[in-house]
């Protein structure tokens, strides 16, 4: 049976000044004034309808504002598609979620699996204090079977997979990025299936949350030869078409590229475009705020039951994520990361953040108030905390509406 497009009725105000609250708006100026932030495009979702507006230029040589329709690199934002995606493919009955990805993998190609140790207590002959000292010492045990990873794994980031590997694209939401390694040139799908045994496993898979570039990219393209299919057009069939999204794609077509904004990197320079093969399912899409902020909308309800009930699955908190200098108690749901908006409001924000050379794209949404902010950017300075700024501000905007 053909899903028929779920149409999501949104009033387009790029124009309208005042549906953008007048403090989000100073935020957003405060940003571009800084310098090296050439534009950012703000999409607000409140009221069941999204509002726009744009900032600063699309380029430093054009003096072109930057609007819903500006393209911009998302980074590892890609990685909610790929999860959404998986989920959706699992509640259809594809495979199982707690299923090990090895039976998956194309033949020839292995997954690591993390091998249970043994620990002893040891006591080491006394130091110069005069006292023995006790450590342990762990060795594999061959006794107990190896845990593979599971497809749960991959989409909360606790599979023990590295965040990238081969400096293929060195990315964290939560960290600190102060110097991005770009997508390694000609590495392709299969150049990823054949590295992955390479790779070691930090931690028993499902044990505690580890951000995986590697990990979201071996998701997408698992789902996508199980349908055979591209994971592109996987994408576009089962998620983005279904949506309305016309303009969230890996590869844009002409008249899409006439309407990139040109990225710059932290010093205000020209970035580079970024091309990605092997690691697309985790940072290779390009989208506009318009069609992200229907992402948003369905994410907040859709008039589709199975959609909803599948995205209301992959923001579902699964594990605790702890991070150095993470200041909100932050848990991992499918791709989404949930974290508290200020420790006084108690509201639960679901979002995710991504960057890549020259680009930064930050989503986030409070469901119960029916609320999100989307922000694009064409520059490398951080734009996090400044979407979360913009949510906090919204979100006392519209409290007693």
């Amino acid at each position: 049976m053909k899903h028929l497009p779920i149409i999501i009725l949104l009033f387009l105000s790029s124009a309208a000044f005042s549906q953008i609250p007048e403090g989000i708006g100073e935020l957003a100026e405060s940003h571009i004034r800084k310098g090296r932030n050439p534009g950012l495009v703000v999409a607000l979702v409140y009221g069941g309808q999204a509002h726009y507006k744009g900032y600063g230029l699309a380029s430093r040589n054009a003096s072109i504002v930057p609007d819903e329709n500006t393209f911009f690199e998302l980074g590892a934002l890609s990685g909610i598609f790929t999860t959404t995606l998986l989920t959706k493919q699992a509640m259809e009955g594809k495979f199982s979620l707690g299923s090990p990805i090895d039976p998956y993998l194309p033949r020839g190609a292995d997954a690591p699996a993390f091998q249970p140790q043994r620990c002893v207590e040891v006591l080491l002959p006394a130091n110069p204090s005069g006292r023995p000292e006790r450590i342990l010492s762990c060795t594999p045990d061959p006794l107990s079977e190896k845990v593979c990873i599971a497809f749960c794994d991959l989409a909360t980031h606790t599979s023990g997979l590295p965040n990238s590997g081969l400096g293929l694209y060195d990315w964290h939401p939560i960290g600190t990025v102060t110097t991005l390694e770009g997508p390694k040139e000609g590495f392709t799908k299969r150049d990823f299936y054949f590295k992955i045994a390479e790779y070691p496993i930090k931690h028993q898979p499902g044990s505690s949350y580890s951000f995986s570039n590697i990990g979201i990219a071996l998701a997408g393209h698992l789902i996508s030869d199980m349908n055979g299919l591209e994971y592109e057009e996987l994408l576009e069939k089962e998620l983005l078409h279904p949506l309305g999204m016309k303009d969230t794609r890996i590869h844009l077509t002409a008249g899409q590229r006439s309407r990139m904004a040109l990225g710059h990197d932290n010093r205000g320079k020209p970035a580079p475009y970024w091309a990605f093969d092997g690691m697309a399912p985790a940072a290779g899409l390009k989208s506009t705020a318009k069609d992200l902020a229907v992402f948003l909308l369905a994410n907040l309800q859709t008039k589709d039951p199975h959609l909803s009930a599948v995205m209301e699955q992959a923001q579902q908190a699964r594990v605790d994520v702890n991070f150095p200098g993470l200041t909100r108690p932050t848990e991992a749901g499918y791709g989404w990361l949930i974290s508290k908006l200020t420790p006084s409001s108690n509201q639960p924000v679901i979002w995710m953040y991504g960057g890549t050379g020259g680009f930064r794209a930050f989503t986030g949404f409070i469901k119960d108030s029916r609320i999100g902010v989307v922000l694009l950017s064409n520059s490398a300075s951080d734009i996090r905390e400044l979407g979360f700024d913009m949510l906090e501000e919204l979100y006392r905007s519209r409290q007693g509406k």
